[in-house]
């Protein structure tokens, strides 16, 4: 990390007032980043315990919330979420509330050498978690023609995934696909130019690239395999905040709520998920396609919650 990357929490009052943070209870920030949330859950009186499994993430907290880690306030673990259930440093400790905020933050996406970006010609690589062994240049040059025509349908709901598929099986006929250049050259040639869209001009790459990072990360399955054991830490009457960014995360998120409401298991707080506001959008782009849902264990209301954003 350098000191021009930053990270801009999106809907960072909305998800920490959802939290009805309390003085002196744990709290876990599933999804450190750069600790956005988590400065915020400080300053109202909580403790956090920060999980992530991007090293760079983990070791810059460090540095930056030294004072809070040395007063026990904050502790950080470098791991993926999927794995909450089997967390040593979350055994003794009463956990009020769980956040999650799913998807790649602008850091990573901004560090040209982690490949995420076609801003940048560098090396696809796009594991947010360095230790993983299967990189997007892997995929692009070992997948057959189905499997990466159903990366692009399913991941993505790229209506243009057979063009993409050819133009890409053909280039690797050649030689490898190596950079990130490369690969939004040979689809922007494919399928032509900047489409209009909902969300302005978008480049022909962009979903191509986001269903590589969501398959080489196992992104959907690693919010599958965490929400149960989340919600099993909580205490009753404690909140689980999640913040989708992609239309898959947000239905597996939906999907699971509702069923645990249909269980007794608690109450979605959001009937409807909460969006940025137009001065969060005009500050924050990126923030455009984000979704709150919120979830109470254990307990019933009269009304949905309204933490704020747009319903």
């Amino acid at each position: 990390m350098t000191s021009e990357h930053t990270h801009i929490p999106v809907l960072l009052s909305e998800a920490v007032d959802a939290l009805a943070v309390k003085q002196g209870e744990w709290y876990i920030d599933a999804t450190f980043g750069r600790g956005g949330h988590t400065q915020r859950i400080l300053e109202l009186g909580g403790k956090v315990i920060g999980i992530d499994h991007d090293e760079e993430a983990i070791e810059t907290g460090k540095k930056m919330f030294a004072e809070e880690i040395a007063k026990g306030n904050l502790v950080l673990v470098r791991e993926n979420f999927d794995k909450l259930g089997e967390l040593a440093d979350l055994k003794d400790k009463a956990v009020y509330g769980v956040l999650f905020d799913f998807g790649i933050n602008s850091v990573q996406l901004d560090t040209p050498e982690r490949g995420f970006s076609f801003q940048h010609d560098t090396a696809l690589d796009m594991r947010m978690d360095s230790r993983l062994g299967v990189t997007a240049k892997d995929l692009v040059n070992a997948l057959g023609k189905k499997e990466l025509y159903d990366l692009l349908t399913t991941y993505a709901q790229e209506y243009r995934a057979r063009i993409i598929v050819d133009a890409i099986l053909q280039s690797r006929a050649k030689q490898p696909i190596e950079t990130t250049q490369e690969l939004a050259n040979l689809v922007e040639k494919a399928v032509g130019g900047r489409e209009e869209g909902g969300r302005g001009r978008l480049h022909p790459a962009t979903k191509t690239f986001m269903a590589l990072r969501m398959v080489v990360n196992d992104e959907l399955g690693n919010i599958e395999r965490a929400l149960p054991p989340a919600l099993d830490l909580l205490q009753q009457g404690g909140r689980m905040v999640t913040i989708s960014f992609q239309e898959g995360e947000d239905r597996l998120v939906k999907h699971t709520m509702r069923q645990w409401e249909a269980d007794g298991k608690g109450e979605q707080l959001t009937k409807r998920p909460v969006t940025p506001l137009g001065e969060e959008l005009q500050r924050n782009p990126r923030s455009r396609s984000a979704k709150l849902r919120v979830f109470a264990k254990g307990m019933k209301t009269k009304s949905s919650l309204v933490v704020g954003g747009t319903l």
